[in-house]
């Protein structure tokens, strides 16, 4: 794992926001997202503006799934002002103790705006 920039942690940080869902997890989200966010691509190819994206993370159309990043292949580069992250999320059904987890890969655009990191696109494939 290239730790170089930090920016796997604002992914998690990401992620933890996505299953706190309500405010508290849309407020989070707000902090990471750049307002310049273009776009998250959605496993399903649907894509969410900033605003939808958010509203979604307040309120979740299906509750009970809890996303956590796969520890064993997580992986970051920044050069200049731009930087990326490449990382397979595990969501499980909470309500399904027979599901397996789903496996998803992120990758996450960060732009540098002043002293900070914000997520200025995401794009999520559902793996196999």
């Amino acid at each position: 794992m290239n730790s170089q920039c930090g920016l796997i942690d604002l992914v998690a940080q990401l992620i933890e926001a996505e299953n706190e869902n309500g405010k508290p997890g849309r407020a989070k989200a707000e902090l990471i997202l750049a307002e310049n966010f273009t776009r998250i691509t959605r496993a399903s190819g649907e894509e969410q503006d900033r605003e939808v994206l958010l509203n979604e993370i307040e309120n979740p159309r299906k509750l009970g799934l809890r996303r956590s990043l796969d520890d064993r292949e997580r992986w970051e580069c920044c050069s200049g002002d731009l930087g990326v992250v490449r990382s397979i999320v595990l969501v499980t059904d909470l309500a399904n103790a027979q599901a397996k987890p789903m496996r998803f890969r992120n990758t996450h655009i960060f732009e540098r705006q002043g002293e900070n990191w914000f997520c200025v696109a995401w794009q999520v494939t559902k793996l196999a």
